[in-house]
């Protein structure tokens, strides 16, 4: 809808002006003595005073020579003088000066009522221009006592509608190149409206960044599905929220029949839409920073759990070596003593190299950072983790498809299998069951590697938390840091794939890994 741009208004300037001289000179000329101020209704009840009397001297002279002729028909001494000269002129002077006495205080009257008019249009100006600073005043400190960005939006836009007297109107954030509805008022339907910017009346102010006075129009209005629909606007003005050059949104405010808005209303919200600018800007600015400083105090939790987690867990296996250690250099330690010791020192050592290796290995896993990938056998890769478990005195039953080829990085999915395996000893107790199979995922074709216990068991609600850091599930006395499964999940993803939870029927844990076949979609 094509809508009249009004240009942004230039800073307006107010002079002060002083008619008292003036007006007692002119309101004595006119035979208006006794007054304060003269008003606009003492001027035209003089102005009716003046045009009576000269409308009966007029009539009077009238009357005067009417009689004066008809007296000359029958007295010759009054037709003599209705025939003098200097009678006519008499005549005619008297009419002359009465003519000029009602012109010459009609020029005094209608000078008298341009000052009144101007006087009253000044006084309506600066009532509005007080009104108008008092409002930017009270949202001044309205908005500097508050810092929340839907407070400050609430504020600005109730002082908007007080501003102009509407009651219906809303302020549109920019959204990359949308606008969406954050804050309205007598218009719920609009809330979480979207429009792209250069659509619509909102869209063309903020592709133009200019003001816009609508009157009388058919306007598009988006409701919160999205959908446009026409709506009948009577008035309504629509303004750019600049600040520095940036476009922050729109703010709109809709009149009514009683109330249709002018270009004074468009120049008073432009200003008023400066403010309000700010106040967004500034309002924004301390929500990433509140969110900025929430950030850094997460981090320094995660560091602070970390670095308690870390001294426990690594203290434990060292005590144990140390302890072990010293009862071996006793000279009088029985033989089997002394193995079971060896034994322990060794259970010790590796359970302290897979703590090491998972807080190595943590911060290169991201799932931003995909892994090099290329085809694997990944039967032959679960045969070899299966072999190393039987040498470390684990039962672990395989069963697997020959031949599963998955795009994978053969480091990182050993760590993955061999986790999981950990995790299932952990937690699950008993033999530990692993499962590879063919399937498809996403329309591709894909392997499926599970790993199942006769644990326990993860409630429903742990399910996502137990890929967590540090999360150790119910059973904190368990050992590991709670890294194995979030460096699970890390690098799975890494390689394409997903990983997930679950309960195994008759009791137990199951993980499944999907991992993406080295052969493209079916």
């Amino acid at each position: 809808m094509a809508a009249p741009v009004v240009e942004a208004p230039a800073t307006m300037e107010w002079q002060h002006v002083s008619y008292d001289e003036e007006f007692a000179q002119t309101a004595r000329i006119v035979g208006i003595r006794d007054f304060d101020t003269p008003s606009l209704e003492a001027v035209e009840r003089r102005r009716s005073e003046l045009w009576v009397i000269a409308f009966l001297a007029m009539c009077a002279l009238a009357v005067g020579l009417v009689l004066l002729t008809l007296a000359g028909d029958h007295d010759s001494q009054a037709q003599h003088i209705a025939r003098l000269p200097g009678f006519r002129l008499a005549l005619l002077g008297a009419t002359v000066g009465l003519a000029g006495y009602v012109l010459e205080k009609e020029r005094h009257l209608r000078t008298l009522t341009r000052l009144l008019l101007e006087e009253r249009v000044l006084s309506t100006a600066l009532s509005n221009r007080l009104k108008e600073l008092s409002t930017l005043c009270e949202v001044g400190k309205a908005v500097n006592s508050v810092l929340a960005l839907e407070d400050v939006m609430s504020i600005v836009l109730s002082s908007a509608l007080e501003l102009l007297e509407a009651g219906v109107g809303s302020i549109m954030l920019r959204d990359d190149d949308k606008l969406e509805v954050f804050c309205e008022r007598g218009n719920a339907a609009a809330r979480g409206a979207r429009v792209r910017i250069g659509e619509g009346v909102a869209g063309q102010v903020a592709a133009r960044r200019e003001p816009v006075l609508v009157s009388g129009r058919m306007t598009t209005a988006v409701d919160a599905d999205g959908n446009s629909r026409a709506v009948p606007v009577e008035s309504a003005v629509s303004v750019p929220l600049l600040n520095r050059g940036e476009l922050l949104g729109v703010l709109n405010v809709n009149g009514t029949v009683q109330r249709p808005f002018t270009e004074y209303d468009l120049r008073a919200l432009t200003l008023f839409a400066d403010q309000a600018s700010m106040a967004i800007a500034n309002s924004r600015l301390y929500e990433a920073e509140r969110e900025h400083v929430s950030h850094l105090m997460e981090l320094d939790r995660l560091k602070s759990d970390f670095v308690a987690t870390v001294s426990h867990e690594l203290r434990t296996p060292l005590t144990s070596i140390l302890g072990c250690a010293r009862t071996l250099q006793r000279k009088e330690v029985p033989a089997q003593v002394a193995g079971e010791f060896l034994q322990m020192i060794e259970r010790q050592g590796q359970h302290l190299l897979h703590l090491i290796e998972d807080i190595l290995e943590m911060p290169h896993t991201s799932a931003d950072e995909p892994l090099a990938c290329r085809p694997l056998d990944v039967t032959a890769l679960l045969e070899e983790v299966v072999r190393v478990q039987a040498v470390a005195g684990r039962r672990v039953s395989l069963y697997a498809a020959p031949g599963l080829i998955a795009s994978t990085e053969p480091d990182s999915l050993q760590r993955v299998f061999t986790n999981l395996i950990d995790n299932a000893f952990n937690h699950g107790g008993g033999d530990v069951e692993v499962e590879a199979v063919p399937t498809t995922w996403q329309d591709a074709a894909a392997v499926e590697v599970t790993v199942l216990d006769r644990g326990p068991g993860i409630p429903v609600g742990e399910r996502e938390a137990v890929f967590e850091r540090f999360k150790r599930g119910q059973d904190v006395f368990s050992p590991g840091m709670g890294l194995g499964l979030h460096l699970v999940r890390s690098m799975v993803e890494a390689m394409g794939g997903r990983v997930g939870a679950d309960d195994r029927p008759g009791g137990g844990a199951v993980f499944r890994v999907v991992l993406p076949a080295a052969g493209g979609a079916r």
